[in-house]
């Protein structure tokens, strides 16, 4: 199950934040070749302080299992990946790109959840 978890301090509605969720849900799912379902997100607002100031700033991290050829495969990967998720970012938080923050962890297979045999 890919894994998405975003902290800002600028939430602007309830409206906004399902409009975003559902885009970012999409946007996931295509970019991991997962089903919609098996994407979770969460989305919290929070104190952040960067650089002194309070501006709007976002954290994003994101848990994904992918295959990848090589190095090169995975670089273009990831650039494509937080190209689009910065500017999902941008458009709903109107946020300057300098204060986003996004970290991706690639997880195995067997390492990424568990489960108990009844």
């Amino acid at each position: 199950m890919p894994i998405c978890q975003i902290k800002t301090n600028y939430i602007a509605d309830e409206a906004l934040k399902k409009e975003f969720v559902g885009e970012l849900t999409a946007s996931l799912a295509r970019i991991l070749k997962k089903p919609e379902p098996a994407i979770m997100i969460m989305l919290s607002e929070e104190y952040m302080v960067m650089n002194y100031k309070t501006d709007t700033t976002v954290f994003a991290e994101f848990r994904y299992i992918m295959d990848f050829a090589g190095a090169e495969e995975k670089k273009q990967f990831l650039e494509a990946f937080s190209d689009e998720m910065l500017k999902l970012f941008i458009k709903y938080f109107k946020v300057d790109p300098y204060r986003v923050y996004m970290q991706f962890t690639e997880m195995s297979r067997d390492g990424a959840w568990r489960y108990i045999e009844k």
